[in-house]
C-alpha cells in the first residue's frame, strides 16, 4: 500500500516522481477558493487539517476535516494517484483500441476491414467495461462500512466489531457514489479491513506495481478536463 504519514512526507514523495501538483490541479498547504481544483491545509484557527475538492461551479466539498495530519494527507495522495491512474488507462485504451485495429488491418483485405473495426470496438468496450468495476477500498452504502477486494464485497458489523461477506445491492453502478477511499477513520485501527481474516494483498504489492505507473507518465499531456468535476470526490 502506498502510504505517507504527512503533508510534507507527501509533498517529497510527488517531488521524486515529477508531480508537478498544481498543473494537476491540487494545492498542497493551501485554501484556494476557484473551480476545478483538489487541496489540502490547516486551519489556523482549529488546527484541523482540510482535505477539499472545489467542484466545477465552484462549490466546495470537504473530504475531511479534523485533526489527523497523516489521514488527511493519505486522502490526498490517493486521490493524486487515482487522477494518475485514470489518464493512463485512458491513454492505455486508445492505443491498445488502435494498436489492434493496425495489426488486424495489415493482414486482412478490404472486405475484412469492417470485422476489424467490430473486434476494436469489442475491445474499447471491454476496457471499458472493466474500467468499470469497483476499485479496491472502502465503501459506505446505505451508512454500512463495505470493503471491495478480489470481485469479493465485505461489510463491517459494528455490533460485534468484525467483517463477514457482503451481497452486492441491486443496481447498476450504485458504489460509485458510495466510494470512501483506501482507508477509514475507524476509532480502533484493528477494525479495519487489513486485520480481519479475508484480506489479502493485492496482485504484484511486492513491485508496489500499482502506484509504479507514475514513474514514467507524462505530465506535460495532463488534462485537468479529464477528472469528473461535478462528483463530491
Amino acid at each position: 500500500m502506498d502510504q505517507v504519514h504527512s503533508v510534507q512526507e507527501l509533498l517529497e514523495r510527488a517531488a521524486e516522481r515529477g508531480m508537478p501538483l498544481e498543473k494537476m490541479r491540487f494545492f498542497i498547504n493551501q485554501d484556494r477558493h476557484e473551480p476545478r481544483c483538489f487541496g489540502i491545509y490547516q486551519d489556523e484557527y482549529t488546527g484541523h487539517w482540510v482535505v477539499y475538492k472545489n467542484k466545477s461551479d465552484g462549490s466546495r466539498a470537504v473530504r475531511y476535516s479534523g485533526p489527523d495530519e497523516a489521514y488527511a494527507a493519505q486522502q490526498i495522495w490517493d486521490k493524486i494517484n487515482s487522477e494518475v491512474r485514470l489518464r493512463v488507462e485512458k491513454a492505455a485504451q486508445a492505443t491498445r483500441a488502435t494498436e489492434a485495429y493496425r495489426r488486424a488491418e495489415r493482414r486482412t483485405t478490404t472486405r475484412h476491414k469492417v470485422i476489424v473495426l467490430v473486434i476494436a470496438a469489442l475491445i474499447a468496450c471491454g476496457i471499458y467495461a472493466e474500467s468499470k468495476q469497483p476499485r479496491r477500498g472502502y465503501y459506505v452504502y446505505d451508512d454500512d462500512i463495505l470493503y471491495y477486494q478480489n470481485n469479493y464485497w465485505y461489510f463491517y458489523d459494528e455490533l460485534y466489531d468484525s467483517w463477514s461477506y457482503y451481497d452486492e445491492p441491486e443496481g447498476d453502478d450504485w458504489y460509485e457514489d458510495a466510494w470512501y477511499g483506501s482507508t477509514y477513520p475507524f476509532e480502533d485501527s484493528g477494525d479495519s479491513f487489513y486485520y480481519s481474516g479475508y484480506y489479502e494483498e493485492p496482485k504484484n504489492y511486492a513491485s508496489n506495481s500499482d502506484n509504479d505507473y507514475d514513474y514514467d507518465y507524462d505530465y506535460d499531456s495532463w488534462d485537468s478536463y479529464d477528472t469528473d468535476w461535478d462528483s463530491d470526490w
